[in-house]
């Protein structure tokens, strides 16, 4: 027992070590190119760009994964479990590959690329591009944790629900959705800290206007290790700020809605 004890110690210690000595060595970084760092208009206006389009492909993906859970949840028929296999093809797919497939089919000689065009709207390095890769590599994470929790809902509530006379909004509204809604929100947290992150699929159909880790990558390639340290730290750094306001919120909201 001791030494089974001890080998899980162990290994949850490899394993934070894994993941924090890597992120604490970046603190060490030279300082005064840290501060030219923070003096730097375009890391900051690079930052912005990717909370705003994290933010609107994470709104993006919740309404769109979220009824697709329900209602694969929901109703039962002849090719269900091919389309929940689809649900996880986001996440095979090389994030590059990614970036080639949206550019194929959105720049402005396609069909829908003059549709959209027609309407003001083109995906070629604009934040629309961005928004759109964002979501589509991480749409999976909203919807797989939404059917997940859509499934762990106890049916014989719906059915009691149902034979009190509640209509099926009425079900989903005061019974299905309360359940759900912490899987929903951490499904969404998930899908809004794997877009701020993402760097393949906007290096093909959205380079510009440049998000962090691109900005990042830019900077490594063009000025080497040095220079592109300190915006890695601020990256780090970022997305802890916001990964950890958006666990802290939803707490509260659990909390509030148990």
């Amino acid at each position: 027992m001791r030494l089974f004890r001890l080998l899980i110690f162990l290994f949850s210690f490899l394993f934070f070590a894994f993941i924090t000595v890597p992120v604490l060595n970046l603190f060490f970084v030279d300082k005064h190119s840290l501060i030219e760092t923070l003096k730097d208009r375009e890391v900051w206006g690079a930052l912005l760009t990717t909370l705003k389009g994290a933010t609107f492909s994470t709104v993006l993906g919740v309404l769109l994964g979220v009824p697709t859970a329900y209602f694969l949840s929901e109703f039962e028929f002849r090719g269900r479990e091919f389309l929940e296999s689809i649900l996880n093809l986001p996440i095979v797919i090389p994030h590059v590959t990614v970036g080639i497939i949206l550019l194929k089919l959105l720049n402005s000689k396609t069909l829908l690329g003059e549709f959209f065009s027609e309407l003001g709207i083109t995906f070629v390095d604009t934040i629309y591009g961005i928004v759109v890769a964002m979501c589509f590599v991480s749409i999976s994470y909203v919807a797989v944790s939404s059917l997940l929790g859509f499934r762990s809902v106890d049916r014989n509530l719906i059915w009691s629900a149902r034979s009190l006379g509640a209509t099926p909004f009425q079900v989903f509204r005061y019974v299905v959705f309360p359940l759900t809604f912490p899987y929903i929100l951490r499904g969404a947290l998930l899908s809004f800290a794997r877009a701020v992150s993402e760097v393949g699929a906007l290096l093909i159909i959205a380079y510009y206007p440049i998000t962090a880790p691109i900005l990042m990558y830019e900077r490594f390639e063009d000025y080497g290790l040095k220079a592109a340290t300190p915006i890695a730290l601020l990256v780090v750094l970022f997305s802890l700020f916001i990964f950890t306001f958006l666990l802290t919120l939803s707490s509260l909201l659990e909390r509030k809605n148990g």
